[in-house]
């Protein structure tokens, strides 16, 4: 913990934050209705970044980055801005914002499968976390308790998601070395600009800026909401969090992530609460729950 901090500040600030980070399912679900996917997430993404880089201006940090580092950044930005967020678009356009909260929470079972990959040790209670939380996420899916309703047709929507969470998992393993050396918000600020500005001129080739004059005040309104607060906001949120708490604390509070999604689609914007994702979704933060569990002891074995 910070010293000096008060107690309690570290964990309003992990909750706040994981409600906005939960609320940009829904708000987004509805600016989508007349925005396309790919400029949607692009034009957010180019205003959340420019936001980043206000911020440390007024806390006069550094914005330059060095020379060594441009091209680690912009491979680091093509795969958790620019896939990331291109398939989280796509996904919301074809999805109940419901379920694209739930199965992110995934990220946690796809960071340990990358971690067994890079040759860390797994143990058996990972194993198992990941496949209950995948068993989770096909009755989220499912969306039925009492038969298989599943169109293996329709599951553009699910798969994307799924890529979303594994580029989210991968950017955030690949940053490790370079939130260490060059600090989180630096890293965060630069991939975000830059994969924006990859993004942005892709989305154009298939969308117009004309786009924008669809948007009433209210979704304007949306639009800037996710731009800033979801992204912006919270990740400050998180790194402030992240020094007062520590990792393993801070991830208790990731797990409210899919309840905020799923609780304010349900209570604002209509989203359907049903059975099957109440239990999916708790099916998903246990397998999740206990693939982190099972890491942080891996992380305090002996190498």
């Amino acid at each position: 913990m910070k010293p000096g901090a008060r107690p309690w500040t570290g964990d309003a600030m992990m909750l706040v934050t994981a409600l906005l980070m939960g609320s940009s399912y829904p708000f987004a679900k509805d600016v989508l209705g007349v925005m396309s996917p790919l400029l949607y997430s692009a034009s957010r993404y180019l205003v959340a970044s420019l936001f980043l880089f206000a911020v440390m201006a007024l806390m006069r940090r550094s914005l330059a980055l060095p020379r060594r580092d441009w091209v680690p950044m912009l491979l680091l930005s093509l795969i958790g801005v620019a896939l990331f967020q291109a398939c989280w678009g796509l996904a919301m356009a074809r999805s109940a914002p419901s379920v694209g909260s739930i199965v992110m929470t995934t990220t946690t079972a796809f960071s340990a499968i990358i971690a067994w990959m890079a040759g860390r040790r797994l143990p058996a209670l990972g194993w198992a976390g990941i496949v209950i939380a995948f068993a989770g996420v096909v009755v989220v899916v499912n969306n039925s308790l009492t038969r298989f309703t599943v169109d293996f047709g329709s599951l553009d929507g699910t798969l994307l998601w799924m890529l979303s969470a594994f580029a989210w998992a991968l950017y955030v393993d690949r940053c490790a070395p370079y939130n260490q050396r060059l600090g989180a918000l630096p890293v965060m600020a630069w991939t975000t600009l830059l994969g924006s500005l990859v993004l942005l001129p892709v989305s154009l080739i298939f969308d117009s800026l004309a786009e924008f004059a669809r948007l009433d005040d209210r979704l304007l309104g949306f639009w800037l909401y996710t731009a800033i607060f979801p992204v912006g906001v919270a990740f400050l949120g998180l790194t402030a969090g992240l020094e007062r708490l520590g990792v393993s604390r801070v991830m208790v509070y990731m797990y409210l992530i899919p309840v905020a999604g799923v609780g304010l689609s349900a209570a604002f914007f209509g989203d359907p609460l049903t059975a099957a994702r109440v239990l999916g979704g708790g099916v998903v933060l246990l397998g999740v729950i206990l693939t982190r569990v099972a890491l942080d002891r891996a992380a305090r074995l002996p190498v």
